[in-house]
């Protein structure tokens, strides 16, 4: 994955229900790549080649918002009290926020120490700003840090995805030459999961990959650096043991976890009724949703190869079926 594109969807603006700026940036570089392109309203947008094979498709989703605030109450031009958007872990920091008249720095307040996520957090601006009001929208601040063995920047989740999706027909059309590849992004997954499931309600495709990061963990011996994650079971997935073993076996290295909670996009096709196979193919992260996640960059160049040896043991577990 070429890392000035990571780079550029990572500085930004997006959180759930204010999507547009990653919108606008996939739509344009898949115009430039010549591909035909759709949005969805203000819930997704998706792409695909104007030649359709005569053959499968796969739909790959990313989701273009992170977790950020939300202005409650305009204290005065230079305090604000927010509302976490997502599952956000709050501690002081940098923030930008997001008016009709632009951007301007801002910065959050430490929590109390009983602090819940239904709880107002504190904002301050250096600057009085005129026009902001409720409901406009903060996020981290963006900062980018880059060695050979990782990224460290706000955003990892999910602008890794958005920046897949932006470049394969580009970059990684060679990996599934001989598929229909459907590339697309959607608002709100961090909150509600709406935009998936208008995507849902209009995807054909014969298989889903949702693309989304998830937690290194050694307890489920999940580690940065050791290739991508297949999800077993969250919330929004899970996989027979049949499936499971396909995918262990489709030739590339993968790592795997199980939850009972959380997860992606992946929920949204079953609940639409589509009786495809979808999984959830995830890179682990450090740091998840705060102001310094952290990717190796091992897993990133592992992720392409991956998602399409994914592809097309989904597609041969479905004709199994069949």
């Amino acid at each position: 994955m070429a890392h000035d594109t990571l780079k550029a969807f990572c500085g930004l603006h997006s959180t759930p229900g204010d999507e547009g700026a990653v919108f606008d940036a996939l739509i344009a570089r898949w115009k430039a790549q010549g591909l035909d392109t759709r949005r969805l309203g203000a819930y997704a947008v998706l792409a695909e080649p104007a030649e359709r094979k005569k053959s499968d498709t796969v739909l790959l989703v990313a989701h273009a918002d992170s977790p950020g605030f939300i202005v409650q109450r305009v204290l005065s031009p230079t305090e604000l009290e927010v509302l976490v958007l997502g599952g956000i872990r709050p501690v002081e920091a940098d923030l930008v926020l997001k008016t009709a008249s632009g951007m301007h720095p801002a910065h959050l307040l430490p929590p109390e120490e009983e602090w819940t996520r239904h709880d107002a957090l504190h904002v301050r601006l250096p600057e009085p700003c005129a026009d902001v009001r409720k409901g406009d929208r903060l996020c981290w601040a963006f900062h980018w840090e880059e060695t050979e063995e990782e990224v460290v920047s706000p955003f990892l989740d999910n602008r890794i995805a958005c920046a897949l999706v932006a470049d394969w027909h580009a970059a990684c059309a060679r990996l599934l030459p001989e598929l229909n590849v459907v590339v697309a992004a959607t608002a709100m997954e961090e909150v509600n999961g709406f935009g998936a499931s208008v995507l849902a309600g209009v995807a054909k495709a014969d298989a889903v990959i949702a693309l989304d990061v998830t937690y290194a963990e050694p307890e489920q011996e999940v580690f940065m650096g050791e290739g991508p994650v297949v999800t077993l079971s969250d919330a929004s997935v899970i996989l027979s043991p049949a499936l499971r073993d396909r995918l262990l076996a489709c030739g590339v290295p993968l790592q795997t976890e199980v939850y009972n909670f959380s997860g992606t996009d992946a929920r949204a096709f079953p609940l639409q009724g589509l009786p495809v196979p979808v999984a959830a193919v995830l890179l682990a992260t450090e740091g998840n949703h705060s102001a310094r996640e952290r990717i190796a960059t091992a897993d990133l160049a592992a992720w392409p190869e991956a998602v399409a040896q994914v592809a097309r043991a989904l597609l041969d577990s479905s004709r199994v079926l069949a």
